[in-house]
């Protein structure tokens, strides 16, 4: 190997080499953005169609089914799925991982086009929405006011959110319930028919006489002028004085038929903070952007605003993503620095030499740093599962130099001379450390390929580690000889070093301990079968331990944010709904003393445009949802669960809730879960009669088992609503058809737009409609005049039948199938428990030849993540062996040291039952790298044997002595480790549940593993080769005694 030559022959390239990687690291570091996550787009495009006045079977037959014929021939499309609601259609497109998300948006783009004459003309125009990192709110603030409410809309938007949109990083801002000002012109019908007028017609005059219309321009000389012809309505009074047409002689101005109002435009949506009404202003980044700058940047703003603002104006704080982002990271920051001062500690107890230490110390920030070069090039963040990546290897990075520097010392301390000792030693260990590094790193490559949640987790944290590896060996191989060389000082004949009582104490404690190990090891080469069946039987043991063992899915992060969602009685007003969220609000305020100051809110009710589902929030008119942020983790004693279930007996208290659910943890996670329930059963077919009954049958079935908790369904149990049913043939001999009567009876009851008002550069709608005491009576609606072809009135009930029934509040669909959901949340089972349990359940339960029926939700999830997760682990395996088998040109060797594997397990299994842990993502892609860590040991006891037979030890000697030189490295490397992770193990900060149990995972199967593995793997060896020892003739036989 002549790298470890070139190295020590040529010091000063190999110094400048070192600082150059060191200063583009720092640079690197110091331009990374942080962020929670990895900066994410989830292969799901969402389509946004926005019905005004549309129930939800309209919105269905009219917009979603259409969208879903056309878009169902998308490319790469996995599936398809839609919610019809009031005024709004949902279609979410689902792709497979890897799909160019980009490329899909535009193809589903031109297929909207082709579809957009089919849909209604009142319809607007279809939005595509991404699903990325970048869609969470990165802060949410509540603003309210008294004297200035109706003012409140002009201020947000020109003093507030235009400014902060000019904040760097900031993508858009989005404002829930603010005021908006409408010039509301209620006709009385009455008049109207008798002055023969039609709402058509007089929407057509305002519009017509609302214009300002451009007479071209003349040139006069040199000056050209611009000839305007100003036709605005200048103000209400002007509105009202409009003519509309002439009636025995008089002129009919619209207030001889309207009354004309300058209010607030009705809505469903009520947003509220504990201070009374007002509105929620939501701040989204851009993506890739720097989510603590951001946030830093537009509070920084926030503040300056404040102070412009009235006095009677509050604006509040409610929601922020940056805590738990700033938290976690500082959190992990603590835990690497708290790794590496142990990892310190173990290297200068073992070596107790100051000048080793540091040739051990300098190879730490040169291999790690080269982490943030890649991160940066790479244009990644600095995340949690970045900083994870560091926090394992900070430990490991110092295995190869250890190995290299105490076999340089070796040689040394027998009279070697620095250089050459540095250059012979490196050589010597050169392609073990290389085989042991690469044993590792292989491990990670199927990792690099994987789709799905567990690519977007643990990508970078593969990549990121593999790297920093592969720094470390590079390390290890030039910057440890070449620093050797000049800082291990070398020994002259007769002399004698004179050392601490420190150094003469630990060095008697570690030779007392190689020469147990060595005697023990003679125990167990002469007893090799009594070592496998013991090593067998705790194998055995520890499976039957584990064979309960729970499986979750992703770990719920602890961030402090407490959410009940609230469902009245199908049909409640959202004004109704508001009131009810009011009571909730109160019981928060009450029940929770933890909570942050300022940071409740509530939003009741239903958007025009669905944007609180874009967002992730959920919506309707009988739906409120209930937030506020706790303090920090560390700063209360309870948890964000504990304390939401705190709640439940005050909240179940409340007759008007039919509903509700409780979430105390993280909007983050249940984002990343895409709001899934841990158990959801899908209930698909056509008859929804057939399906609702299966849906409750299977509810009841839930709520019965002990495995189940907050067990809830999606049945649609209808809104009361009142049906026009046109009589088609009468209709049609009055000069009617179906599509005069359906436009006249919307602008009636719903409005239609009658042009705008513009008053000192803003515009508001004209809405004109029947006053509300001739639309909000259903014997009223019958007596709607219409106007037929001949330009007659004719009433409604001449015409069609006024009947009250029930429709659809909201339906779902799934594959072009009407869709019903049965749900629920476990109770303190795992959810695998609970998995097993809902299928016995359905297996038991027979269903209708017409539906389908289909466990989904985060068990779905978790089945698809773990089938990766299992490939992942096998081609591992298969992939350390085929390296080892490369570096020993052997298929023996690797297969003992193979042996080592299966007993990591055993530690696994013993961590998860004393701490309580299940086998997650996180911790199964524990259990995969672990794979890769745990034959490092074997194969330096391997290699190191098989050269001390080369040079003619005997097979029971070679074993020993190996065992006895190879421990002290086999201990430090182990120790570095496992220390490196136990401050990771042992975090309490926010942000826990992502990395402490990945390190509980990797010391528990660790420290097991090495303990076994140093007897099992010796007793394997002599196993495989005692027929070369009989061979050899070697009949003596070693007193392990001694």
């Amino acid at each position: 190997m002549k790298l470890p030559e070139v190295a020590v022959k040529r010091p000063v390239a190999i110094t400048m080499l070192f600082i150059a990687v060191l200063l583009f690291g720092v640079v690197s570091l110091t331009r990374l953005p942080l962020d929670i996550m990895p900066d994410m787009e989830l292969p799901t495009l969402t389509v946004i169609t926005v019905y005004p006045g549309a129930s939800a079977s309209e919105v269905e037959q009219q917009i979603t089914k259409e969208l879903e014929m056309i878009l169902s021939g998308t490319e790469n499309l996995k599936n398809i799925s839609s919610q019809s609601k009031e005024n709004v259609s949902f279609v979410q497109l689902q792709f497979d991982w890897g799909a160019d998300i980009t490329s899909a948006a535009n193809n589903v783009r031109d297929l909207i086009e082709l579809v957009k004459n089919k849909l209604p003309r009142e319809a607007q125009n279809p939005t595509i929405f991404k699903v990325n990192s970048s869609l969470m709110p990165v802060l949410a603030y509540s603003i309210g006011a008294k004297e200035s409410y109706g003012a409140l809309n002009k201020l947000v938007n020109d003093e507030i959110a235009s400014k902060l949109r000019k904040v760097s990083g900031v993508g858009s801002v989005i404002i829930i319930g603010e005021p908006e000002r409408e010039i509301k012109i209620n006709v009385n019908p009455l008049k109207l028919n008798a002055y023969n007028l039609s709402m058509s017609q007089i929407a057509n005059i305002l519009q017509a006489s609302n214009l300002s219309i451009p007479g071209g321009n003349i040139k006069i000389g040199s000056s050209d002028y611009a000839v305007q012809i100003p036709g605005d309505v200048a103000s209400i009074d002007e509105l009202a004085e409009m003519p509309l047409t002439s009636f025995n002689g008089k002129v009919i101005k619209l207030s001889d038929v309207a009354d004309i109002h300058d209010e607030f435009k009705e809505k469903d949506e009520y947003p509220r903070t504990s201070s009374g009404k007002g509105l929620i202003m939501m701040i989204q980044k851009q993506s890739g952007e720097n989510t603590l700058n951001v946030a830093n940047a537009i509070r920084l703003k926030v503040d300056e605003l404040k102070k412009t603002l009235p006095a009677d104006v509050t604006m509040s704080e409610v929601m922020k993503s940056d805590e738990l982002v700033s938290e976690s990271i500082s959190n992990l920051s603590e835990t690497l620095w708290y790794a590496l001062f142990f990892v310190i500690l173990v290297v200068l107890a073992f070596l107790r030499n100051w000048n080793q230490s540091f040739i051990i110390f300098i190879t730490i920030p040169f291999s790690l740093i080269v982490a943030f070069i890649v991160m940066f090039a790479a244009g990644w963040t600095i995340n949690i599962f970045s900083l994870m990546s560091l926090i394992v290897v900070s430990g490991m990075v110092v295995d190869d130099a250890i190995v290299v520097l105490e076999n340089i010392t070796r040689h040394v301390e027998n009279g070697e001379k620095p250089k050459q000792a540095a250059i012979f030693g490196t050589s010597e260990m050169g392609l073990a450390i290389s085989a042991s590094t690469f044993t590792t790193i292989v491990v990670f490559l199927p990792m690099v390929f994987m789709g799905g949640i567990v690519g977007i987790m643990f990508k970078q944290l593969a990549i990121l580690t593999s790297v920093t590896l592969l720094a470390s060996l590079f390390t290890a191989l030039t910057l440890t000889p070449m620093a050797s060389s000049l800082l291990v000082k070398g020994v002259k004949p007769g002399e004698v070093h004179r050392h601490n009582r420190f150094f003469t104490a630990s060095e008697k404690l570690l030779t007392g301990l190689e020469g147990w190990y060595k005697k023990a090891l003679a125990w167990v080469v002469y007893h090799k079968a009594i070592t496998v069946i013991i090593v067998t039987i705790i194998l055995g043991l520890s499976v039957w331990m584990g064979r309960n063992m729970g499986t979750d899915y992703i770990p719920e992060f602890d961030a402090g944010d407490v959410v009940a969602v609230v469902e009245t009685e199908v049909g409640t007003a959202a004004a109704k709904t508001d009131s009810v969220a009011n009571v909730v609000l109160k019981i928060f305020e009450e029940e929770i003393p933890e909570m942050a100051p300022g940071s409740i809110f509530s939003i009741a009710g239903q958007t025009e445009d669905g944007i609180l589902s874009s967002v992730g929030f959920s919506e309707g008119k009988n739906v409120a949802t209930i937030m506020c942020h706790l303090r920090k983790p560390n700063e209360r004693s309870a948890s964000a669960r504990e304390i939401a279930n705190r709640l439940r007996p005050r909240i179940s208290e409340i007759p008007e809730i039919e509903n509700f659910t409780l979430l105390g943890g993280s909007v983050l996670t249940t984002a990343l879960t895409g709001n899934k329930k841990p158990i959801e059963i899908e209930i698909s077919g056509n008859n929804f009669s057939t399906i609702n009954q299966t849906a409750e049958a299977l509810t009841a079935k839930l709520k019965q088992s002990d495995y189940f908790t907050n067990v809830d369904n999606d049945v649609d149990k209808g809104k009361l609503e009142v049906q026009v049913k046109i009589d088609k043939q009468k209709a049609s001999a009055m000069g009617l058809n179906a599509a005069m009567i359906g436009l006249q009876v919307r602008q009636s009851i719903y409005g239609t737009e009658a042009g705008e008002y513009k008053e000192d550069g803003d515009k508001f709608d004209i809405t004109l409609r029947y006053s509300p005491s001739y639309r909000n009576d259903i014997n009223q609606i019958r007596n709607i005049q219409l106007k037929n072809l001949l330009n007659q009135d004719i009433p409604l009930y001449a015409v069609a039948q006024i009947e009250t029934g029930t429709s659809p509040l909201q339906i779902n669909r799934k594959e072009q199938q009407r869709l019903v959901k049965v749900m629920a949340e476990l109770n303190g089972v795992s959810l695998g428990d609970g998995q097993m349990e809902a299928q016995r359940i359905v297996s038991s339960t027979s269903f209708p030849n017409d539906v389908d029926v289909k466990i989904a939700g985060q068990t779905s999830d978790q089945g698809e993540s773990f089938a990766d997760l299992y490939l992942i682990l096998i081609l591992g395996i298969l992939l350390v062996f085929m390296v080892m088998a490369a570096q020993f040109e052997s298929f023996k060797d690797p297969f003992i040291i193979m042996f080592a594997i299966p007993v990591t397990f055993v530690g696994v299994v013993w961590a998860f039952k004393l701490t309580g842990l299940t086998l997650s993502i996180v911790t199964f892609v524990g259990m995969i790298m672990l794979v890769g860590i745990v034959v490092k040991n074997g194969i330096v006891l391997v290699d190191y044997t098989n050269l001390l037979r080369k040079r003619g030890y005997s097979l029971y000697e070679a074993i020993q002595e190996a065992g006895r030189s190879r421990l002290r490295p086999v201990l430090m490397t182990t120790l570095t480790t496992i220390l490196g992770m136990v401050p990771m193990a042992l975090s309490k900060g926010m942000g826990r549940e992502a990395y402490s149990p990945l390190g509980v995972t990797m010391i528990g199967g660790l420290l097991i593993s090495t303990l076994i593995t140093l007897f099992l793997v010796p007793a394997i060896y002599g196993i495989f080769h005692n027929s070369e020892r009989k061979s050899n003739g070697v009949a003596k036989k070693i007193d392990y005694s001694r």
